[in-house]
């Protein structure tokens, strides 16, 4: 199974989290972590243990999503990941990305999931009503 760590400032990620598990029930493999009290070498760490946390379950890398690119949560998660395969992140994270990831996780390979994600987060963004 494909994880997804949630990881923002305040409690935004985990806000995001609650209310998907509130659409879809209870999901496994979704959790959130804020950066708030955090110094960058703390947020470093603490999604080093997310992802060794995973390899010792079986499911090794995973979906990063961060809510601003170039702030630290997105800075730790590079530093954390590397380069290595079957590790993303995805920066602008909203509601339809979980639920996107939620539904595709299963039947996706790795990386069109990455693709399918950052497709409907940028969907999801839209004026509504129009001009």
């Amino acid at each position: 199974m494909i994880r997804c760590l949630v990881i923002t400032h305040g409690n935004i990620g985990a806000e995001l989290v609650r209310v998907t598990g509130l659409i879809l029930g209870p999901v496994e493999g979704l959790t959130a972590m804020s950066n708030s009290g955090k110094s960058l070498p703390d947020l470093k760490a603490d999604l080093t243990a997310w992802l060794e946390e995973g390899s010792a379950t079986g499911s090794p890398g995973g979906v990063i999503l961060v809510d601003d690119y170039g702030g630290s949560c997105a800075t730790a998660a590079q530093l954390a990941c590397g380069h290595e395969p079957g590790r993303a992140i995805i920066s602008g994270v909203n509601l339809a990305m979980l639920l996107g990831f939620l539904t595709w996780r299963e039947n996706d390979e790795f990386d069109e999931l990455v693709s399918r994600l950052v497709r409907k987060g940028r969907e999801a963004i839209t004026l509504v009503g129009g001009r």
